[in-house]
């Protein structure tokens, strides 16, 4: 067997790569900045608004779910709203049953919720109930200012799931002031919105 030792040509030094040119590296930092600088208050707005929409979502839900215990328990059902002092209204409390069905007696912000028949919800990401105070007076307990609203079973001379008052209950980002919007109207619709109605 021969074998022959054959010559490895290497490439001439000029037109080897041994990587990234400074400038390039520049460059290409220089386009991560700028785009950075471009798309983060962009997205920022964008995480703003997905929370507020999750908040939001999570009153409908709790404002529907009161309506339809009402119509289904044939009793009527408080929602209350902390509005004063200022960094108190990030909570609200909610009946889904009656303290006591025999005597038609309701639970009342100085309760201690349940967890069960009587919740209280608290707001996430530091968003907060607006300055305007939705629906009607409640009163002060325990040095907290509550607006409530009532939904209707459907006897007397209303229909089922009528709310006691139609309102828009406005919810803002603390940080930012975006604010979002909660309505129930007359007919006992709930639905949220990015515009005021």
């Amino acid at each position: 067997m021969n074998f022959r030792k054959r010559k490895i040509q290497s490439l001439p030094s000029s037109n080897r790569r041994g990587g990234f040119t400074l400038i390039e590296l520049i460059i290409v930092v220089a386009i991560i900045v700028t785009i950075s600088g471009i798309s983060v208050p962009y997205l920022r707005g964008f995480i703003i608004s997905e929370r507020l929409q999750a908040v939001s979502w999570q009153l409908v839900q709790d404002l529907k779910t009161v309506k339809e215990d009402a119509i289904l328990y044939q009793q009527d059902l408080k929602v209350y709203f902390c509005t004063d002092p200022a960094e108190n209204r990030n909570f609200y409390l909610f009946e889904t049953f009656l303290k006591n069905p025999l005597t038609l007696t309701h639970y009342n912000p100085g309760d201690t919720p349940d967890g069960k028949h009587f919740i209280r919800r608290d707001l996430d990401y530091k968003i907060q109930f607006d300055v305007h105070k939705p629906f009607t007076s409640y009163g002060t307990v325990n040095s907290k200012e509550y607006y409530y609203v009532t939904f209707y079973c459907g006897k007397d001379y209303h229909f089922r799931g009528q709310p006691s008052a139609i309102d828009t209950i406005e919810l803002v980002d603390t940080s930012s002031g975006k604010k979002f919007y909660v309505i129930v109207d007359l007919a006992g619709r709930i639905r949220m919105s990015g515009t005021h109605p």
